[in-house]
């Protein structure tokens, strides 16, 4: 039950972070650290560093909006991704998966938080 709630919860923060922009250039989205409030459990606080990592080094072509792809990854508990397969549009997946391997994701606070995470699904869903 954890594991399909930290899917869900991943899914909903990358569909909800390819929101549109109106920059038709190929730079990369800036975003800046979100300041999280102290009651936010540990799985979406994590969530949402992993999210802004990945958004720091990933680039939206206009072809990509409204299409998917599911990176199915495999970290350590170091927060090293060694394992990476997309389906989906193979452009986004493309984008989505030199991204990942571009960021600077942050290693889990805790086991329990690894073991959520360790292996898990990240939707991209630009609209």
């Amino acid at each position: 039950m954890k594991k399909l709630a930290s899917v869900c919860l991943l899914s909903m923060l990358f569909a909800s972070a390819c929101s549109p922009h109106k920059s038709t250039n190929n730079k990369p989205i800036e975003l800046k650290p979100a300041e999280v409030a102290p009651f936010v459990d540990k799985p979406t606080r994590y969530a949402r560093e992993v999210q802004a990592a990945i958004q720091r080094k990933l680039f939206i072509e206009d072809d990509y909006r409204g299409k998917t792809c599911d990176i199915n990854i495999k970290m350590s508990k170091d927060g090293k991704v060694y394992d990476l397969q997309g389906n989906g549009y193979p452009p986004l997946c493309e984008a989505a998966i030199k991204a990942i391997k571009n960021a600077d994701i942050p290693a889990p606070y805790d086991d329990e938080t690894y073991q959520q995470f360790k292996q898990t699904v990240l939707s991209f869903q630009p609209v």
